[in-house]
């Protein structure tokens, strides 16, 4: 797909007053007052990380972020995964924009672990996972399997409770770097919609976002509480020209950038009050994704795998080249179609023995359609098709929770709260194979050359992607069921303490036992220190323990392709190369820090070390030799000769990652306004403590450990005066390292942002703003020798702060 590049002249002009009045106004109050980041509400109650009522974030026992709507919905992003890396510091998102399935599902990571060592709540529920096992997506992410946050509208969000603390105990698996836990808005009258424009300076990724959110009475004592969203994205592409493209070639081979997006998300909550001490509720969604992205171009090179090969056909003796289809060569696009869906439903009841009981049921289902389109079956020659269906993936969870919690009477300055349930959890993992002719070994996979009599062999399966085989799809199932006790109380008016334990038994994984004890001791009234320690764990889900994939790659440096196959531990292939069955991920957490609510600021400093044994995620990358294909040929997979490289998932490494987690805020007048400032900064580092270096060589463990900024820190200010308000935000993002694909230090960056609102009649608000307004980029990864770039890639797709470059957006809002 062909981008314009070309800047219309309205689009220029209102680019230009934007950056004119953002530029003189927005920016004032970060040079008259200290740099600080996102308003984060710390006083407003949660239900995260205890099950004390009527806590708040300064009096939790561990650390924890209360993002409100208003911090939600003052960003541009349509993505739930940008607006939160903007929010947050130690959460982290990149692009991936030629990255498979990773292009559909962006793998973020919280305090440098992987995506699905997060455990994703929605009302205290929790969240299913994506289908997607990443197999891409930068080497922290690579094998893990974590819900989908797009899949969650901004909208529908009444507040975002970040824990930054291990929960496992709590919670069960994947709670490891912490807890998200979404409470969706739950009025019962009034709403909000709003309609969204931007672009970006370059003129391309066009996007477009309407939302609206209504309560509804339900009964008398009742709600219902509506949330849709639609959102379409233009492509962008910060590429240049392949060198391998024929000169004169007017389009770009690929674009590296945004994929072509659109979505329509809904989100409904309802709950009813049966009596003062009896409720219902219920709340779902459910959402229809699509997009598709670049592959990497095959250029007309005679010694390229598939445009190269002159193929014979018999009664023609000129043959067969796919250069004939494709005279400028071909770039596979990849379609990715999700639809996600869940249902959650309970009843709550509170007798009056101050007993109450919470019994729930839920349903949950990802699912991902893939089609490849403009691409070929090199191995059916002149008979292949240039479409095809791939295949699907499904996750469907469903879970059954009793909760219960009782006051006990102890003499303590509160009473003990004690809280004890149980969880029965199922899995399912499905795939289902492509069409035939996206895997069928087709009568070119092997063939005599007629002019040299060599025996020669054609890529099987749809180029770029090749479908799922009936051999490897079917239904994968696993169940689990847990047993908790959660404990907590004031002990005396300035310390309280926290227990708790957690018993899982997994079929074909067994059991673990993890625990927690946590605490917080008031100095004085200004004053409060903090700590926990736990153990934690996460279970390979059935995705993980069944996947298998063949993608076509280009390895560092290289501008030929490579067919990558990706293998389950117990698969044939995997055990040839020494693979050995997959295991639970076992964690220590340890924790501390303090809590200032000073005259003129509220300051939070925390401390983690976080120590995990046997993580789980792709091996390096094996390089099969000629007499490893044969052998596996021998041994029966499908492709064998035409394997490149070989990964497979694994439990070979331990890491131990610590930092430190600083968040201030503030309050000034102003004249008649006020300037609310907010900063919130975070370390993190990460070191691989034992690994086997057979499975995980010298560049996965450098990528492991610094291709994430060890520095990240948000600063912001929002000036208010009556129905005015301006906002300046400024983001910092440290250098990283990417060893693997590029070899290379980027260094660290500034990104400034820019907002100002009106508001008219007292529900109408116009909103104009930029991001990153000064247009800035990441470092450019290095050029090739003949100055060009090695497949048209100008920037690391591993980069946390993205490439786009500027962006500016105007939206218009109302509420009733």
């Amino acid at each position: 797909m062909q981008v314009n590049n070309t800047k219309p002249a309205s689009r220029a002009i209102v680019r230009k007053a934007a950056l004119g009045i953002l530029c003189t106004t927005s920016l004032l109050p970060l040079t008259a007052l200290p740099a600080v980041a996102q308003s984060l509400e710390l006083e407003e109650i949660i239900v995260t990380g205890t099950r004390v009522a009527n806590r708040t974030a300064t009096e939790s026992l561990a650390p924890i972020d209360v993002l409100g709507a208003g911090d939600l919905e003052k960003q541009a992003f349509t993505d739930t995964n940008d607006i939160l890396r903007t929010l947050v510091p130690s959460f982290n998102v990149s692009r991936n924009g030629i990255s498979d399935g990773s292009t559909f599902v962006r793998p973020p990571t919280l305090r440098g672990l992987p995506p699905d060592q997060t455990l994703v709540l929605v009302n205290g529920k929790r969240r299913h996972r994506s289908a997607l096992v990443q197999l891409s997506g930068g080497a922290l992410a690579a094998g893990a399997q974590a819900p989908d946050l797009s899949q969650i509208p901004a909208i529908a969000i009444k507040q975002v409770e970040v824990l930054r603390d291990g929960a496992a105990a709590q919670y069960g698996s994947d709670a490891i770097a912490g807890v998200m836990n979404f409470q969706l808005k739950d009025a019962s009258e009034g709403g909000s919609a709003q309609i969204q424009y931007g672009s970006t300076y370059e003129g391309d990724g066009d996007n477009v976002k309407a939302a609206a959110n209504v309560g509804l009475p339900l009964g008398p004592s009742g709600f219902f509480n509506l949330s849709a969203e639609y959102s379409q994205s233009d492509p962008t592409d910060r590429g240049v020209q392949d060198p391998r493209a024929p000169a004169g070639m007017s389009r770009l081979a690929m674009n590296w950038g945004d994929p072509d997006a659109e979505a329509t998300r809904i989100f409904v909550n309802a709950g009813i009050d049966l009596t003062d001490t009896q409720s219902i509720y219920l709340f779902g969604n459910y959402g229809d994704s699509s997009a598709n992205g670049s592959f990497y171009y095959r250029p007309p090179d005679p010694t390229h795998a598939v445009n190269g090969p002159i193929l014979p056909v018999p009664g023609d003796p000129n043959g067969f080249s796919f250069v004939e289809w494709f005279p400028e060569g071909f770039t596979p696009r990849f379609f990715g179609d999700v639809k996600d869906a869940s249902i959650v439903g309970g009843f709550k009841h509170e007798l009056d023995s101050g007993l109450i009981y919470n019994v729930s049921g839920s349903f949950g289902r990802s699912q991902i359609d893939y089609h490849l389109k403009n691409t070929v079956n090199p191995s059916m020659g002149p008979d292949s098709p240039t479409e095809f269906y791939v295949g699907r993936l499904v996750q469907e969870e469903q879970n059954v929770n009793i909760d219960l919690s009782y006051p006990v009477e102890v003499g303590w300055a509160s009473p003990l709260n004690v809280a004890v349930g149980t969880e029965y959890r199922r899995e399912l993992y499905e795939i289902s194979p492509g069409e035939t002719a996206s895997y069928t070994v087709g009568p070119y996979a092997s063939y005599t050359d007629p002019a040299t009599g060599a025996l020669m062999g054609m890529p099987i399966g749809s180029n770029g992607y090749p479908g799922f085989r009936p051999e490897d799809s079917g239904e994968f199932k696993r169940d689990n069921i847990a047993f908790y006790i959660d404990t907590e109380a004031d002990v005396t008016d300035s310390f309280s303490i926290g227990a708790a334990a957690r018993y899982e038994d997994f079929d074909y994984f067994g059991s673990t036992f993890n625990w927690k004890i946590s605490s917080r001791l008031e100095l004085t009234e200004e004053l409060a220190i903090r700590g926990s320690v736990n153990t934690g764990f996460r279970a390979p889900t059935p995705g993980q323990s069944q996947t298998s994939s063949v993608q076509t790659y280009f390895p560092a440096g290289s501008s030929s392709p490579v067919a990558r196959g990706t293998y389950p531990a117990g698969s044939v292939v995997a055990q040839y190369f020494g693979a050995t069955p997959l295991k639970e991920e076992e964690s220590t957490n340890f924790a501390g820090g303090f809590v200032a609510n000073l005259d003129f600021v509220l300051l939070t400093v925390d401390y983690y070390n976080i120590k995990v044994k046997d993580r789980i995620a792709l091996s390096e990358e094996k390089f099969p030799t000629a007499a490893d294909r044969a052998a596996l040929a021998a041994l029966g997979v499908p492709g064998a000769n035409t394997l490149g490289a070989v990964n497979y998932f694994t439990n070979a490494f331990d890491t131990r990652t610590q930092g430190i987690d600083l968040v201030a805020s503030s309050t000034v007048p102003v004249g008649d306004g006020k300037v609310d400032l907010t900063a919130a900064l975070n370390y993190n580092k990460t070191k691989v403590t034992d690994r086997d270096p057979t499975v995980i060589g010298d560049d996965r463990m450098a990528d492991l450990e610094r291709q994430l900024p060890r520095y990240r820190g948000n600063f912001t200010a929002i000036y208010s005066l009556d129905a005015f308000s301006i906002l300046g935000r400024a983001s910092y993002y440290g250098k990283f390292t990417d060893t693997g694909n590029y070899g290379k230090t980027f260094g660290s960056e500034w990104l400034f942002d820019a907002e100002m609102s009106y508001t008219f009649y007292d529900q109408l608000t116009l909103t104009v703003g930029v991001q990153n307004l000064f247009d800035n980029y990441p470092d450019k990864v290095d050029a090739l020798a003949g100055g060009g770039y090695a497949v048209g890639q100008v920037y690391p797709d591993t980069s946390p702060m993205g490439y786009n470059g500027g962006v500016y957006y105007v939206r218009l809002g109302v509420t009733f």
